[in-house]
C-alpha cells in the first residue's frame, strides 16, 4: 500500500482553490442568473487573495506542525493567535498603510476602529485558517492510519521471517540427530542420507524464500523427509499419503504440509501396519483441506514436542485471517488435525 501521495495533495489543493476562485469572482444577480465579474477586479481583490493564499499556507505548512497539539491547548492558541496576526497585520500593512501611498486610498473608511478592524479581519482570515487546518488535519489523519498499516505489516513479515527461522532449524536439529545415530551404527545408510540432506537443504535456503511456492514443491520435500525417515528406522515405517489434488501447481505459503507430517513421524508410532499415520491433502483452486491422524507413541518424552504446529498457527493467523479453521484432538492414544483453508478471497 502506498502512502497518500502528494500528487493527490497537491490536486486537493487545487481543487479547494478552484472552488475559492469560483465563489469569489463569480456573481448571482437577482434574475438568477450567473456572471463572472473579472472585469470588476480590484487592488483589494488582490491584496486579500495574497493575504489569503499566504495565511493559507503559512498555517498548513508552518503553524500546525509546529503548534498542534491537541494535548496542549495552550500551544494550539498561541499558534492560532499568531496566524491570526499574521492575518490581520499583514492586510493592514498592504491595504491601510501601502495602498494609501499608491493608489491613494485604503480599504476601510477613515475614523474606522482599531477594535472594529480586528474584529472584521478575524471573520475574513477564518477562512484560510479553518479550511488549511481541515484539509491538513484529514490528509495528515489518512497518512497516519497508512502508516500503521503499513507498520503492522512490516511487523507481522517480519514475525514470519523469524518463524520460518524456527522452522528450518527446527527440521535441520531432527535429520541432523537422524544420520548422527546412523554415524554411530555405521550404517551403509548414512551417505545416501546425507544426500538427501543436501537436496532438502537446497530446497530450504531458495523456495522458503518466497511467499508462496506449489503443493507439488512441498509434497516433493515432505517425500525427501520421509526417505531420510526411512533410511534412519530399521523397522518398516508405514505411512498412508492421500492425495486428491486439482492442480499440483497450486500456490501456497511454504511449510504448510511439512509440521504435519513432522509432527506425526517424531511423536507417533511409525511401525504399526493396523495404524499407519493417515496424512491426507485434498485441495482445489477454493479450499484446502488437510486431515493428520496418528497413533501416539507413548514412549516418547520430548520437552519441545508441538514447536511445529504453535509455528503453524501464528503463520495461518498472517497469511488466512479469519479464512482457516485448524483444530486438534488428542484423546491419549490418537492425535488428529484437521486444517481448512478458504483459498479465494
Amino acid at each position: 500500500m502506498k502512502l497518500f501521495s502528494k500528487q493527490k495533495e497537491i490536486a486537493i489543493h487545487v481543487i479547494y482553490w478552484l472552488i475559492f476562485l469560483f465563489g469569489y469572482f463569480v456573481k448571482l444577480k437577482p434574475e438568477n442568473e450567473f456572471i463572472l465579474s473579472f472585469d470588476e477586479i480590484t487592488y483589494f481583490d488582490l491584496s486579500y487573495i495574497f493575504v489569503t493564499v499566504s495565511t493559507f499556507y503559512l498555517n498548513y505548512v508552518f503553524m500546525l506542525k509546529k503548534f498542534f497539539d491537541i494535548k496542549m491547548v495552550s500551544k494550539l492558541l498561541i499558534g492560532l493567535v499568531l496566524i491570526f496576526i499574521y492575518f490581520i497585520t499583514t492586510r493592514y500593512f498592504i491595504e491601510e498603510i501601502v495602498f494609501p501611498y499608491t493608489i491613494g486610498t485604503g480599504n476601510y473608511f477613515e475614523g474606522t476602529s482599531f477594535g472594529y478592524y480586528i474584529f472584521d479581519n478575524l471573520h475574513w482570515g477564518s477562512k484560510p485558517v479553518i479550511a488549511s487546518t481541515i484539509i491538513w488535519l484529514v490528509i495528515n489523519f489518512i497518512r497516519t492510519l497508512q502508516n500503521e498499516v503499513l507498520l503492522n505489516e512490516e511487523k507481522k513479515k517480519a514475525e514470519i521471517q523469524f518463524l520460518k527461522s524456527q522452522i528450518n532449524p527446527h527440521f535441520i536439529f531432527n535429520t541432523l540427530n537422524n544420520i548422527y545415530s546412523m554415524v554411530f551404527r555405521k550404517s551403509e545408510q548414512a551417505l545416501p542420507a546425507i544426500e538427501k540432506l543436501s537436496k532438502i537443504m537446497r530446497f530450504t535456503t531458495y523456495e522458503t524464500q518466497k511467499e508462496l511456492i506449489s503443493i507439488d514443491s512441498e509434497l516433493k520435500y515432505i517425500e525427501s523427509y520421509i526417505e531420510l525417515e526411512k533410511i534412519r528406522n530399521t523397522n518398516e515405517i508405514y505411512i498412508s499419503l492421500q492425495l486428491e489434488i486439482e492442480d499440483k501447481n497450486q500456490l501456497i505459503p511454504p511449510y504448510l504440509l511439512l509440521p504435519f507430517v513432522e509432527n506425526c513421524i517424531k511423536h507417533g508410532v511409525l511401525d504399526d501396519n493396523k495404524n499407519p499415520i493417515l496424512f491426507s491433502v485434498k485441495a482445489n483452486h477454493k479450499k484446502l483441506i488437510i486431515e493428520v491422524k496418528n497413533k501416539i507413541n507413548k514412549k516418547l518424552k520430548d520437552a519441545h514436542s508441538g514447536i511445529g504446529l504453535t509455528n503453524l498457527e501464528k503463520r495461518l493467523e498472517y497469511y488466512f485471517p479469519n479464512r482457516h479453521t485448524f483444530k486438534v484432538t488428542n484423546d491419549e492414544n490418537y492425535f488428529e488435525s484437521y486444517l481448512e483453508i478458504k483459498l479465494e478471497r
